[in-house]
């Protein structure tokens, strides 16, 4: 049972106990190594067996720092880092960490926030960790701060200044910006304003830098593969000397807004957005658990949200009540606990989510959930492992970088766990339901109503009033109950009839007895979990228009079917009770079922799968309700300037009948329930030419038993699908919109040609050539010139294809346009240009890197190899990466670069601002 305060000091007072028992007090995991230096600095130590290192810099100034003509320094500073210090000028820091695979974004980076800046690098191992410490030494007190590096970064800032901020935001950001409006957060946006940024010189960067870069309030973290002793001495020696006005190590503090702040009645959603509702409940002072029962109370309020989500989805569908989404997380309201209910759906059924919302919250304050329901959730807790002990130093960064908002290291996986666990064991059905009556008081609640673009708000209080005259009256008794599901076992039970070959390390391959092709990667390492895929080729290219229309129907209708006798409710929470997830895919031109199952349940996992396949039963309810919903969706979504701008792209690139041609409204009207039908059983009703790929820590010989008995009798009768090519416009075109309400101009060059099949060694090929030529392009487009603050560049060849796709964008100011179109054909020269040596190197070392941390990912693995096994590729590629990638010289990517606007149709897309010229 969970700690009843009221009940225990009542008893400690008969009794006569002179104290109060406490709580037991949370401890860090004992394997952080701490300390602070004379000078203020602290650094925290997590050695983790493995090569991978992660470090974090952490310094406590942020936009809440500034002053009104300081704004957006914090955040200036935080790219002068990057673009020169002491040992390090220019941009060299990128060049010198590319060597070992550093790559810009995922491995090097930083944000800045209201009250911290945080500097991020990723290493694949300690050999370069001193270089790193020296960096970080450098971002603390040697940036140059350089007066050209400044009056060039400006149009970077402002670049992501055009990214970032937008006249018509989404709705959740307009909320965001009421609840901040009377705070001192609203005037801090940590990109600043126009007038600073354009006033901005060296010498005022240079006095903020020097006043808030002091050692007492810097933090530096290293975790992974080193020598605590070693790394110790060398933070020592590198960070003693940090200047410092004090050597009081300062705490972060968060800055509360007024806990008065009250919730907007209403708001208008951007231009194609849903309307929706929110019901904010709030909590009381936004606090850390510190003690054993503060945090058994965190994970009761965890469970009083997943309860809610989890009755009113259930209730949406039994009242035949279609919605475009529903979740209920923690809000944002700085130094306050709030949770947010938000119901997205189209604004014909307002009136009915608000009458069901309110009732269903009634319901739930008043009478609670049910047994069955509390039961369910339990299990569904049981099931996930949020926390896992085997953590990868990303992964106990991520958790320093919340934890640290609080002041404190993160708690030992293993107590978590011993904590989680007995929370599971101990919970009961009222603990639960006094925690709902408690937070779901009407006085609790708070209704934010969004309206949808243009819509009358005439009568927003009459709507408000009328939720909270339902909310405060009684609540209905709602009786929720599950069936005990139990799957029967496939008849026959068939066996093994083969052995497995091993195709390569760790790789077996054997056919079922209905002529399925297994293949089974054995993971060294335990993971405790299975990924099963049953793949074959078809997707959207051996569709049909009208098919194409059915398949964003198919899902909801069969997900709010049956699965022969056991209703889909029954079945999600049978699936969820073992922690297994199912979900069919349709891609391009390749369908799938794919699962995830923890590994002592993988029979019965297995056994839900092949059941699923044999016995689903759609709903024509569920097809008429989600046919209406979609097409409203769609209706709304196509007011959107940025919808028609890419539809009119997709329709000048891939004409009808492409299958990548976008549809229309008519399209989907046409679409009758049969439609949806006959096309579930051309993709999954028989599983003739598909393939099983698992991987999984178990035996092969376990593995192939279990397989081979639960899925060698699927039905396998089906003809090899025949998949049409990609169809596009050879002719090329452009495309040119004035429909941005922003003051940003945003361009998309594609250019399509035909190429070769491909095989590993092009797989491979083309993303070492993608990785040098989105740096080069980013070089050109940002760093010299100024222009856009993240221009993508991709160049792939399409699996199952012949075409090479290139993509070139970039979002600019209006009036750099004309700069942009003159400097074109620089970039594609640029681009075209022979592959040097040191970037094909470096490119290579990245790639090792991604492929090598991707290697414990289960999911990606078996992924990869239902891709590879399903398009011919060479397994060499996926179980030594390195040989092929050792193949591939910088000649071979130079050839590659050298054709790839050779002969391509040439498409232009550019939206400007609704005024523009």
């Amino acid at each position: 049972m969970l700690v009843r305060y009221a009940v225990a000091l009542f008893v400690l007072l008969i009794s006569g106990c002179a104290s109060f028992p406490k709580s037991p007090t949370l401890t860090p995991d004992p394997n952080w190594v701490s300390a602070t230096l004379p000078n203020g600095m602290r650094y925290h130590l997590y050695p983790i067996e493995g090569e991978q290192i992660e470090l974090r810099l952490i310094v406590n100034v942020g936009s809440l720092d500034e002053e009104d003509n300081e704004r957006g320094y914090a955040h200036f500073i935080e790219h002068m880092a990057f673009n020169g210090t002491r040992r390090y000028p220019n941009n060299s820091v990128f060049e010198e960490f590319a060597q070992v695979g550093v790559e810009f974004g995922p491995d090097i980076n930083a944000v800045t926030e209201y009250g911290r800046t945080v500097y991020q690098l990723s290493l694949p191992d300690h050999k370069r960790l001193p270089d790193a410490l020296d960096w970080f030494r450098d971002i603390s007190d040697g940036m140059t701060l350089d007066r050209n590096e400044v009056a060039g970064e400006v149009g970077v800032i402002f670049a992501e200044w055009r990214r970032d901020n937008r006249e018509d935001t989404p709705w959740p950001l307009k909320l965001y910006d009421d609840l901040i409006d009377d705070s001192s957060y609203i005037d801090r946006d940590p990109i600043g304003t126009e007038s600073t940024l354009n006033r901005v010189t060296a010498e005022s960067l240079r006095a903020f830098y020097d006043k808030w870069y002091q050692a007492n309030r810097i933090q530096l973290v290293v975790i992974g593969g080193f020598d605590v002793e070693n790394v110790k001495v060398e933070i020592e020696e590198e960070f003693s000397s940090l200047g410092t006005e004090s050597t009081l190590p300062e705490p972060y503090s968060i800055l509360p807004v007024d806990r008065d702040t009250q919730y907007p009645l209403t708001l208008y959603a951007s231009q194609g957005e849903s309307p929706a509702l929110v019901v904010s409940f709030k909590d009381g002072e936004d606090k850390y658990p510190h003690t054993l029962a503060e945090q058994r109370d965190l994970w009761l309020r965890w469970m009083v949200l997943d309860a809610v989500q989890l009755r009113l989805e259930e209730q949406f569908e039994r009242e035949n009540l279609s919605h475009n989404g529903l979740y209920f997380n923690f809000g944002f309201m700085p130094g306050w606990k709030v949770y947010e209910l938000s119901v997205e759906f189209n604004d014909i059924d307002r009136p009915y989510v608000l009458d069901s919302v309110a009732r269903n919250i009634a319901s739930l304050r008043d009478h609670g959930v049910t047994l069955d329901e509390f039961l369910s959730l339990v299990e569904q807790y049981e099931s996930r492992n949020f926390f896992h002990e085997d953590q990868l130093p990303i992964e106990v960064a991520e958790n320093v970088y919340n934890d640290f908002y609080y002041n404190r290291l993160p708690q030992s996986r293993s107590e978590q766990n011993d904590n989680f666990n007995k929370f599971l064991e101990d919970i009961e059905l009222d603990d639960l339901n006094r925690e709902l009556t408690r937070l779901l008081k009407p006085s609790n609640q708070s209704l934010t109503i969004v309206y949808g673009k243009g819509e009358s708000i005439a009568n927003a209080e009459k709507q408000r009033d009328s939720y909270m005259n339902t909310v405060v009256n009684q609540g209905e008794i709602v009786k929720v109950s599950y069936a005990e599901v139990q799957i029967p076992q496939p008849e026959p039970f068939v066996t093994v009839t083969e052995d497995a070959i091993e195709m390569a390390e760790n790789i077996f391959r054997w056919k079922l007895p209905n002529g399925m092709p297994a293949l089974y990667y054995k993971m060294d390492d335990s993971y405790y979990e299975t990924q099963v895929v049953l793949q074959a080729k078809g997707g959207v290219a051996a569709m049909s228009t009208k098919e194409r229309a059915a398949l964003d129907l198919l899902f909801e209708t069969y997900r709010n079917g049956s699965v022969g006798e056991v209703s889909s409710n029954d079945y999600s929470h049978y699936l969820e009770s073992l922690g297994v997830n199912i979900e069919p895919q349709v891609y391009g031109n390749r369908h799938s079922v794919s699962m995830y199952v923890p590994t002592e349940y993988l029979l019965d996992g297995l056994n839900a799968l092949r059941y699923l396949v044999e016995n689903t039963t759609p709903s024509e309810g569920a097809f008429e309700r989600e046919k209406v919903r979609l097409i409203e969706r769609i209706n709304i979504a196509q007011t959107s300037p940025y919808e028609v701008f890419d539809r009119a792209s997709l329709n000048l690139i891939y004409p009808s009948p492409s299958y990548e041609s976008p549809l229309t409204i008519e399209d989907y009207e046409s679409v009758t329930f049969e439609d949806v039908t006959s096309l579930f059983n051309k993709l999954f009703g028989d599983m003739g030419y598909f393939s099983v790929y698992v991987v999984s820590d178990e035996p092969l010989l376990a593995v192939q038993g279990v397989v081979t008995a639960l899925l060698g009798n699927l039905k396998t009768t089906r003809e090899r699908t025949e998949v049409k090519s990609l169809i596009y416009n050879q002719k090329g075109g452009r495309v040119v919109k004035h429909l941005s309400p922003e003051d940003r101009t945003y361009v998309e060059q594609v250019f399509i040609r035909s190429s070769t099949p491909r095989t590993v060694d092009s797989v491979f090929a083309e993303d070492l050539l993608n990785r040098v030529l989105q740096t080069r392009y980013n070089q050109i487009v940002r760093e010299e010139y100024s222009l856009s603050y993240d221009p993508f560049f991709s160049s792939w060849t399409w699996d199952g294809e012949a075409v090479v796709t290139t993509t070139m964008t970039a979002l600019v100011s209006p009036d750099k346009e004309k700069e942009l179109e003159s400097l074109w054909p620089e970039i594609r020269k640029a681009l075209t240009k022979p592959v040097t040596k040191t970037e094909r190197n470096n490119a290579a070392r990245q790639l090792i890197k991604d492929w090598y941390e991707s290697q414990t990912d289960p999911q990606f693995l078996v992924g990869s190899i239902a891709r590879y096994d399903l398009w011919g590729y060479d397994l060499e590629g996926l179980i030594f990466p390195e040989q092929v990638i050792e193949r591939i010289d910088n000649k071979t990517l130079s050839e590659m670069a050298s054709v790839l606007f050779d002969d391509a149709a040439f498409f232009e897309s550019i939206l400007r601002p609704i005024n523009a010229d």
